[in-house]
């Protein structure tokens, strides 16, 4: 099939429900809180103008319905609601966190139909673009690699994920450096100076992942609601040690850490114990926000908004 062919054979529809597109567990791309807001702020200005990327979980079903609507977009998107037809997601996971976020329900789709477009092609492609326009989550595109290569030979792997040239793999460096805790991320840089390969760059973090990643001094506990709000909360050492403990008295008394740390939130949030509060701020470090902070102030926003600055 011809790129034209190609082309001409996608679908666009202006109002595919949002609950049918559906987010690629493998994307690698990770959005900065202040960038998600941006980008929140920009939807609420101007609409929902750029559509998702999308390809049929079930191509042959989807052919049906638009044989059955004979061209009629109308009635197409009434068959795909009524058949509740899904669609993954290739592009745009964070255009539909945003439009989720203001309420939105629909939303204008770009439906790949091409039968050679499979479960690579789309993770061929999220890296492609993530690369150029997010920062790459190194354990997700370690995940991805590692599904697919065996398949290819590693020169085939850096044209098909768009690195051929030498110009574009630096790109993809510089991404995934940002993705990492600042104590691996020197070390990544340094070793990845000898990395010529996609190859290399995976086996250089599955070493770093391997040797540091139990001995970093911090972790990250990610609080997410509905996709739609995110919270990066830095865990220390004696934090997740805690975490532990609580885990362990959960399984003692037959409960679960959601709802144990959701009731302490909850208790703190509507002062239940201003002692307890007032003892927290006062024995722990005092920061300078931003004025108007536009998120919640941890350590990861904190860092994003002054790389942004």
């Amino acid at each position: 099939m011809s790129a034209q062919t190609k082309t001409d054979s996608i679908v666009r529809l202006d109002k595919v429900p949002l609950s049918l597109m559906v987010p690629d567990e493998d994307n690698p791309n990770r959005m900065p809180a202040r960038a998600f807001d941006l980008l929140v702020d920009n939807l609420e200005r101007t609409g929902f103008t750029d559509p998702v990327l999308l390809r049929p979980f079930d191509l042959p079903a989807f052919e049906a319905l638009r044989a059955k609507a004979a061209g009629d977009t109308a009635k197409l998107l009434a068959l795909v609601e009524h058949a509740q037809c899904r669609f993954k997601i290739v592009g745009g996971h964070h255009r539909r966190e945003g439009a989720l976020y203001l309420g939105f329900d629909k939303g204008p789709g770009t439906i790949i139909v091409d039968p050679e477009f499979d479960d690579e092609a789309a993770a061929f492609q999220m890296v492609r673009m993530n690369s150029i326009r997010g920062k790459m989550d190194p354990e997700a595109f370690v995940r991805m690699y590692q599904k697919v290569q065996a398949k290819y030979a590693d020169e085939i792997l850096q044209d098909m994920f768009g690195f051929a040239e030498r110009a574009e793999f630096e790109k993809l460096v510089k991404s995934t450096a940002k993705g990492l805790p600042k104590e691996m991320k020197d070390k990544f840089l340094e070793g990845a100076k000898e990395v010529k390969t996609i190859d290399g760059l995976a086996k250089l973090l599955n070493d770093l992942f391997t040797r540091y990643g139990d001995t970093a001094p911090y972790a990250f506990m990610v609080l997410d609601y509905g996709g739609q709000q995110h919270v990066w909360v830095q865990v220390s050492k004696a934090t997740m040690k805690s975490l532990r403990t609580i885990g362990e008295i959960c399984i003692t008394e037959g409960r679960t850490m959601d709802s144990i740390l959701g009731k302490f939130v909850q208790a703190v949030a509507n002062n239940e114990f201003p002692d307890f509060l007032k003892a927290a701020i006062e024995s722990t470090p005092h920061v300078v926000l931003p004025a108007n902070m536009p998120v919640a102030p941890t350590l990861k926003n904190l860092e994003t908004m002054n790389a942004l600055d």
